[in-house]
């Protein structure tokens, strides 16, 4: 009996060995901070390294990690096209890659952390996503992941330059999604004032039925920013777009792309078009099959001059 017994211990302690083992190995494919950090400039220009590292960067330092790539878009040396469309991805890319509470603080941060001039093209493309029906949400768990996620937005955008702002464009996300018009009201008195709540309340009609943003920008004191016949994401959309929202609902875990089976949200695999393929470079062919998540039917790609040798044509010209 003592016998029977001793190999049981063993045999219980070579599974909690295991166990610990395994544990470790996991956490050991996590990058640090100070690996990750070196990453994010190859992040931005590079889909593939930007899939690769979100892979690897650690639940808890994905908040940190979102605002760093976009801090590194705001700095990118490109045209407005090129640059609105490096928002998307990383936001995308960001917001898809975690759940629960930390996806909601991710949503904040990009609202937080996105120049406000390119807050308008970013907020369209994420409301698509966010969308109600497509993410399969009821109005009240709609509702719920709404006022969580703006509650997290509420209390980052405090310590930006235009809180009234910001905090409106992460509600217009929500709304321009939504199926219950009552949404509107409970988002807004949600917010802080009563001015911010005015201000919102003045923002938010105009900006939902002819997508006239004037007045934001206006008190961001900042200008539209010219995008190419208003049509940046020509390179970027979707015709399956990712589903970002529900996940939350479902309390599911993702699961990243490298790994068997079939993740979450496909916004990480999906959404690695690169820089160069958001307008013709010289130098790069871009084929038939780049083209067909372009929106529209049959549309005809738009002919770019060509440079000198190693000359780009992304600057655009200032149509202000």
């Amino acid at each position: 009996m003592k016998q029977v017994n001793a190999r049981t211990w063993v045999v219980v302690a070579l599974i909690s060995a295991m166990g610990v083992t395994a544990l470790l190995a996991q956490e050991a494919t996590y990058l640090t901070r100070a690996q990750w950090l070196k990453k994010i400039g190859a992040s931005v220009t590079s889909s593939e390294v930007l899939r690769g590292t979100l892979a690897q960067v650690a639940p808890d330092d994905r908040v940190e990690f979102t605002q760093r790539m976009l801090k590194a878009v705001t700095r990118m040396p490109v045209g407005p096209d090129e640059k609105a469309a490096a928002f998307v991805r990383v936001s995308v890319a960001c917001i898809a890659g975690v759940n629960g509470d930390t996806k909601k603080k991710v949503i904040a941060e990009v609202f937080a952390g996105t120049p406000s001039e390119y807050l308008p093209v970013v907020t369209e493309e994420l409301a698509k996503r966010f969308d109600q029906t497509h993410n399969g949400l009821s109005d009240e768990q709609f509702e719920k992941i709404a006022s969580e996620t703006l509650g997290f937005a509420i209390a980052r955008n405090a310590q930006t330059d235009s809180p009234s702002v910001r905090n409106t464009f992460a509600i217009l996300a929500f709304l321009r999604g939504a199926k219950n018009p009552a949404l509107q009201n409970k988002l807004i008195s949600q917010l802080p004032d009563e001015r911010m709540r005015n201000l919102a309340a003045s923002w938010v009609p105009p900006a939902l039925k002819d997508r006239d943003y004037s007045a934001l920008l206006a008190a961001a004191d900042v200008e539209e920013v010219p995008l190419r016949n208003d049509t940046p994401f020509r390179y970027v959309g979707h015709s399956n777009l990712d589903r970002l929202l529900a996940d939350l609902n479902a309390n599911a875990g993702w699961q990243d792309p490298d790994q068997t089976g079939e993740s979450v949200s496909n916004a990480v695999g999906t959404v690695q078009i690169p820089l160069s393929q958001v307008r013709a470079v010289p130098g790069v062919e871009i084929g038939r099959r780049d083209h067909m998540a372009d929106f529209g039917i049959n549309r005809v790609p738009q002919t770019q001059p060509t440079g000198y040798q190693n000359q780009g044509t992304s600057v655009i010209p200032d149509r202000r």
